[in-house]
């Protein structure tokens, strides 16, 4: 959204230095109409995303932070980055259609397909860091394991985000499994996604489903 996000860094009184969005992500996803406590399963997939990335919240001040110290400060500001974008990206969406989460219409499709998966995981990188996929349908025999993304607000920082974490973490994926795919579910339910979008992923051999054209993956997602 352009936003150019902005941290905080605040020296702490036991040497450490306590990184934070100051409240901005759970603040501006308020104001677009989405309640974090609506239910069990918004606030359980949100748990899962911050703990992932090893950020915490102040139910206070809504706050996302992150403590660290000067040596681990670069990899502790990563993750905090991390996790305000993907929970903005997971969770923003319009008035209209606010009961709705992007990721959540993408496992009822692929449960409605009989497609088996795992939901939120974790790999890490060449890097160190750690990056969040929305689901993983494993490798068997000689079917690769796909990984499955969701890009729920399609802009140029999502992309970004994406392409840098799978880079980061493919090579590793391969010497884990027999052979790993991403594929990128990308929202079209609200606008025409650009295909300069739709080229940068392909040019980085990772598959663009437009949700519009979901059904014609079915058969690469099954086992």
């Amino acid at each position: 959204m352009n936003d150019r996000l902005q941290i905080f860094a605040i020296p702490q009184k036991n040497g450490e230095i306590k990184l934070t969005d100051d409240g901005y992500i759970i603040s501006d996803l308020q104001l677009n109409g989405f309640e974090l406590n609506s239910s069990n399963r918004r606030k359980n997939i949100f748990n899962m995303i911050i703990s992932g990335y090893g950020v915490s919240l102040d139910n206070k001040y809504n706050e996302l932070y992150i403590t660290t110290d000067s040596k681990d400060f670069p990899r502790k500001k990563h993750m905090l980055i991390q996790a305000m974008v993907t929970v903005n990206d997971m969770f923003m969406t319009s008035k209209s259609t606010v009961s709705n989460l992007f990721a959540e219409d993408v496992g009822n499709f692929l449960e409605l397909n009989n497609i088996r998966y795992t939901e939120n995981t974790f790999f890490t990188g060449k890097s160190g860091y750690n990056h969040n996929f929305n689901f993983v349908i494993h490798h068997f025999k000689e079917i690769p394991e796909r990984v499955i993304h969701t890009m729920n607000i399609p802009s140029k920082g999502t992309l970004s985000n994406i392409i840098f974490a799978w880079g980061d973490t493919k090579d590793t994926r391969i010497k884990k499994s027999h052979k790993s795919d991403l594929y990128v579910f990308i929202n079209d339910q609200e606008k025409e996604v650009d295909g300069n979008l739709i080229n940068a992923l392909t040019n980085e051999t990772i598959y663009p489903i437009l949700w519009s054209n979901r059904d014609t993956v079915v058969k690469e997602s099954s086992v």
